[in-house]
Order: C-alpha cells, then sequence, then structure tokens
C-alpha cells in the first residue's frame, strides 16, 4: 500500500471554498479507502468556518503520485 504525504480538507463554506492542510491523517491509501469519517470538523484558517472532514471534500495524494477524493491537485 502507498504512504500518503498530502492530506487536504476543501472548506464547505461557499464564500471560501478554500484548501487546506488536514489535522487527520493517513498511515497510506488503503487506510483512506477503508476509512469512515463521521462527525470531525475542523476550523478554516481562512475564514474560521467549522468544516467537516469528510470524504467528499477532502483528497490525499500518495508518494508514488496516485489519488484520491472529489479533487485533484
Amino acid at each position: 500500500m502507498s504512504k500518503t504525504n498530502s492530506v487536504e480538507i476543501k472548506c464547505t463554506n461557499p464564500k471560501c471554498g478554500v484548501w487546506f492542510q488536514s489535522p487527520i491523517g493517513f498511515g497510506d491509501m488503503g487506510s483512506f479507502d477503508t476509512s469512515m469519517l463521521i462527525g470531525n470538523t475542523v476550523q478554516c484558517p481562512n475564514c474560521n468556518t467549522m468544516t467537516g472532514c469528510n470524504k467528499e471534500n477532502m483528497r490525499v495524494k500518495s508518494n508514488d503520485g496516485g489519488f484520491r477524493g472529489n479533487d485533484t491537485f
């Protein structure tokens, strides 16, 4: 399994939408694929809105160049 090197969250505030570094990390892409993220929130550093840490607004990139998530880099 590929180790991840970058996990980002997209702010769900429609006036913001900035991508920022996630406080939740994954050891590898398999961990991301099988994870269930429920009820986790984080404050956007750009607009200070509390936003969910869900797969719907999360993207990860592995060291081997693989991508997972709703968006790519």
